[in-house]
C-alpha cells in the first residue's frame, strides 16, 4: 500500500481497503474472495430501495462439496435476490466458492447466543461452532453485520468498520460479580444499540448499595415502594424476577424506557426510567452524565441513540470500556 498512499488515490484506497481487511481477517486470507463479494453485495444492497423500502437480507457460507447452481453475483444481478431473505431468520446460502446452494429458514435451540443484537439470533446461531460456517446480515439502517461461530465479530455502521471483543468488554465492567448478570447487561445494550433506542443502565457494588437512593430524584421511581401508578405498572412487568431472569425481550423494552435502570449487584431491579441527580456543569448530554454518576457508585452504561456503548466505573471521567463508540 505505501506507493499508492503518497499518490492522489490515497483517499480512494482508504475509504474500500477495511472491507478486505475484514474479509482477509476472519479466515486468515482463506476463503478472502467469496466473503468479500458477499461484503461488497451487501454494501450495494444497503444503498438502494426494495418497492420503496430500505431492504434487510442475510447471506451464509458454508464449506461443503456441493458446487452450487448459480454464483452470488449471477443471482443477485435479479432484484429477486434482494427480497429471498429478511436477515433475521431466513437466508441465502453459498459454498466458499461463492455457489449458490438455496434458501434457509432458520431454527435455534433453546440458548440463544449472547454475543449478538436480539433480531440477529437465529443467524448468529446458525454459524454454529460445530461447522465452518459465515453470515452476513444488513438491517434496514444500511447496517452490515459479520457473525462467525455464533458471535458477531464485525458491524459497519455509518461508513465505519468496527471489530468486536465481547468477553473482554464483561471483564472490564468488574461491577456486578455474577458474571451470568454481566452478560444479560451486555446482551441488552447490544440490544439497545441496534434498536437504536439508547439506554442507560447502573449498577451498584456491594458497598455502595443503597446508593443509589441519593441519586434518584423522584421517590416515585423506587419500585419497592410501588407507590404510583408508573412503578405499579413497571412491577406488574417485572413480577419480581431480576435482570437476568427477564426475558431479553423484556430487558430491552424495559432499558429504552427515558432515564436510567438502576440494579443491584444482584440484579434486583430498583429503578427503571429515573431522573437522576446531576452535578452541576456535566457536559455530553443527560445519558453520559447519568452513566458517569452512576459509575460512581459501581458500574455506569451509557448507550447513545447512535449505537456507541460506553461503560464508567468509579470517578474516571473516561469510559473504561467503548464498544462501537
Amino acid at each position: 500500500m505505501e506507493d499508492v498512499l503518497k499518490t492522489s488515490l490515497k483517499q480512494d484506497l482508504l475509504s474500500t481497503f477495511q472491507r478486505r481487511v475484514v474479509a482477509r481477517a476472519l479466515y486468515n486470507g482463506r476463503n478472502e474472495g467469496a466473503i468479500l463479494a458477499g461484503i461488497d453485495q451487501m454494501a450495494r444492497w444497503s444503498n438502494r430501495l426494495y418497492e420503496g423500502s430500505p431492504i434487510s437480507a442475510a447471506i451464509g457460507f458454508r464449506q461443503t462439496s456441493d458446487k452450487g447452481v448459480l454464483t452470488l453475483s449471477e443471482l443477485a444481478h435479479h432484484d429477486l435476490a434482494a427480497v429471498l431473505s429478511n436477515g433475521f431468520d431466513t437466508l441465502l446460502a453459498f459454498n466458499f466458492r461463492g455457489g449458490f446452494l438455496g434458501h434457509e429458514s432458520l431454527q435455534t435451540g433453546d440458548a440463544l447466543p449472547s454475543f449478538c443484537p436480539m433480531r440477529q439470533t437465529h443467524i448468529a446461531d446458525w454459524t454454529t461452532r460445530k461447522h465452518t460456517r459465515l453470515a452476513l446480515s444488513l438491517n434496514r439502517l444500511g447496517e452490515i453485520l459479520i457473525f462467525r461461530e455464533e458471535e458477531m465479530l464485525f458491524a459497519r455502521r455509518s461508513g465505519r468498520w468496527h471489530f468486536l471483543t465481547h468477553s473482554p468488554v464483561i471483564s472490564q465492567m468488574n461491577v456486578p460479580r455474577d458474571m451470568a448478570l454481566r452478560t444479560a447487561i451486555y446482551e441488552t445494550c447490544l440490544d439497545a444499540s441496534f434498536a437504536r433506542t439508547g439506554a442507560c443502565i447502573g449498577v451498584m457494588s456491594g458497598e455502595n448499595e443503597s446508593g443509589w437512593r441519593s441519586i434518584v430524584v423522584q421517590d416515585d421511581d423506587h419500585l419497592e415502594v410501588n407507590s404510583s401508578q408508573k412503578a405499579r405498572a413497571l412491577n406488574a412487568v417485572i413480577r419480581g424476577k431480576t435482570f437476568k431472569q427477564l426475558d431479553r425481550r423484556t430487558r430491552q423494552e424495559l432499558s429504552a424506557i427515558d432515564g436510567a435502570m438502576v440494579l443491584s449487584h444482584q440484579g434486583k431491579i430498583h429503578a427503571v426510567g429515573a431522573i437522576l441527580k446531576i452535578e452541576g456543569g456535566s457536559t455530553g448530554g443527560g445519558r453520559l452524565a447519568a452513566a458517569k454518576a452512576l459509575g460512581k457508585l459501581g458500574l455506569g452504561v451509557k448507550v447513545s441513540q447512535d449505537g456507541g456503548i460506553s461503560g464508567f466505573r468509579g470517578k474516571a471521567a473516561e469510559p473504561v470500556f467503548r464498544v462501537m463508540s
